[in-house]
């Protein structure tokens, strides 16, 4: 480890966190308050939430896939993104690729309401997202995607609970 940015620092002989330089602190920070902000604001124009979001992002990327699929692919819990979809579902959003089947897992997709929802959001999102970069260059913006793509690889192997996510 870097002796110029460590996360920590001795104190009566015990490692203490310095969250300044500890990067975990900051993706957690990042993400909650990221997640909370476009949460709300989704919840308030679209009547859904960010979960919900992410899994109308999914069936977008991949026109049909599973629950399980999107759980994985994510990183969010299997039963939340359950409960998502079936929400999306009553909103007539998403439905079976093959209603006529009863079998498990269930390959979903957008319905053309879903399709037109993901339209109007995707548009908020990448406004929001242009908000995020504000300040940032070209180049930094490349190097930081580096980075946290690096970072993301990393994760993945920390990670024994899922080590599949996180591509």
């Amino acid at each position: 480890m870097q002796d110029a940015i460590k996360p920590f620092h001795i104190s009566n002989g015990q490692k203490v966190l310095e969250l300044d330089n500890y990067l975990t602190f900051f993706f957690v920070v990042i993400a909650n308050r990221l997640s909370r902000g476009a949460s709300a604001h989704y919840r308030k124009e679209y009547g859904i939430g960010v979960v919900e979001w992410r899994c109308l992002v999914s069936l977008a990327m991949e026109q049909s896939t599973t629950a399980a699929q999107i759980s994985k692919t994510s990183s969010m819990n299997k039963s939340l993104v359950s409960r998502s979809l079936s929400k999306l579902e009553a909103l007539e959003c998403v439905e079976d690729c093959d209603s006529s089947l009863k079998k498990k897992p269930r390959l979903l997709k957008l319905t053309s309401k879903g399709v037109a929802l993901y339209e109007k959001m995707v548009e908020d999102t990448l406004s929001r997202e242009t908000e995020l970069r504000k300040g940032l260059g070209e180049n930094e913006i490349s190097e930081l995607l580096r980075m946290l793509r690096t970072l993301a690889r990393n994760a993945r192997d920390l990670d024994q609970t899922n080590p599949d996510s996180l591509n």
